[in-house]
């Protein structure tokens, strides 16, 4: 009886093992390049200091959820890196591109990306881009129940070079129906951080493709180096959903879950 309880305990310990590597960030490849304004964890995020944060969303690993990942995923069936996007490059971003890297933001170009910050929040997945910016991502490969976002502006801008640190406003589509739009968010607004803005709705059954565009704020301060992270696919292998996994996460269970 020992050996039996021993054995399923070793089953149940591999089986957790192998859910944890369902798609990490590993999976994406090594960043191209190192970050040139390092993310430094604080214990209070200032508005005036690029790239501090003192709240972290982690990557989810669990089984069934599928990373937007425009560079190094793949199309229409996502790979461990994430799901790529179908449509051209060149308008992935409205300046410095074609984009080299996924889970980085859009930086000064190539060379230059940097982890992503929006509003004193590091996100472990993600990508940037400068605005004015389109991705498109097929549905079709699997069956998506689900998508979540946060969207903001990167804190590698916030607020020395640009004032307000850029500003953009993203719109979600699901087969031409918008799903969900921003107002135009700021990096820093009266000399505040903005928060990064969460995004969240279940996809209907047999969408296509998911649209996500990104507009300049017209300050014309060209500084729009726009961010989403943590932007997620639930699958329906991804069973049963939990209720908390489709709650929008509040800021105080980020702080004390991570």
């Amino acid at each position: 009886m020992r050996k039996l309880f021993c054995f399923v305990a070793i089953l149940c310990v591999l089986n957790l093992v192998i859910v944890s590597a369902w798609a990490a960030k590993s999976d994406c490849g090594k960043q191209p390049n190192v970050p040139p304004k390092p993310a430094k964890q604080v214990a209070k995020n200032d508005p005036n200091v690029q790239n501090d944060y003192d709240k972290v969303v982690k990557e989810d690993l669990r089984t069934g959820v599928v990373y937007l990942a425009p560079v190094n995923g793949a199309q229409p069936k996502a790979n461990a890196c994430g799901l790529k996007a179908t449509n051209p490059p060149a308008e992935w971003t409205g300046w410095g591109g074609p984009l080299d890297a996924d889970n980085m933001t859009i930086g000064e170009g190539p060379g230059t990306r940097n982890d992503i910050v929006i509003g004193g929040t590091l996100f472990e997945r993600g990508f940037g881009t400068h605005a004015a910016a389109k991705f498109v991502f097929p549905l079709t490969g699997d069956k998506y129940t689900r998508f979540e976002c946060y969207c903001g502006m990167s804190d590698e801008k916030d607020p020395a070079e640009c004032g307000s640190g850029g500003s953009s406003a993203f719109i979600f589509t699901v087969d031409g129906k918008e799903m969900a739009k921003t107002a135009t968010l700021k990096g820093t607004d009266g000399g505040k951080e903005v928060e990064a803005f969460k995004v969240a709705f279940d996809i209907p059954s047999g969408a296509k493709e998911l649209v996500i565009q990104i507009t300049d704020g017209g300050d014309g301060n060209s500084c729009d180096h726009s961010a989403i992270g943590d932007p997620k696919l639930y699958t329906t292998a991804l069973t049963p959903v939990s209720p908390q996994a489709r709650l929008s996460t509040t800021w105080g269970d980020i702080k004390f879950r991570y």
